[in-house]
């Protein structure tokens, strides 16, 4: 087995993200409009990314079916 060990030091890009979503978290507790439009704007884009993949998995099933009837050779 191989022995595994922690690594004592952090990197620093996990610091620099993790000073990214402090600041981030203090913008969005503080309620600054740039945040709340930042929010919305998220929410927004969350909610045409699921329309999309509903699109897209209905797609994969219509065309699941189509290629299924093509390769039995029916009509």
């Amino acid at each position: 087995m191989w022995s595994f060990t922690r690594r004592s030091q952090v990197s620093p890009e996990s610091e620099t993200a993790k000073r990214a979503a402090e600041k981030s978290l203090q913008e969005a507790q503080a309620r600054t409009p740039e945040s709340e439009a930042k929010l919305r704007e998220s929410c927004r884009v969350k909610e045409q990314l699921k329309a999309h993949n509903r699109a897209n998995a209905y797609s994969d099933f219509i065309e699941g079916i189509v290629i299924g009837r093509l390769s039995d050779g029916r009509p």
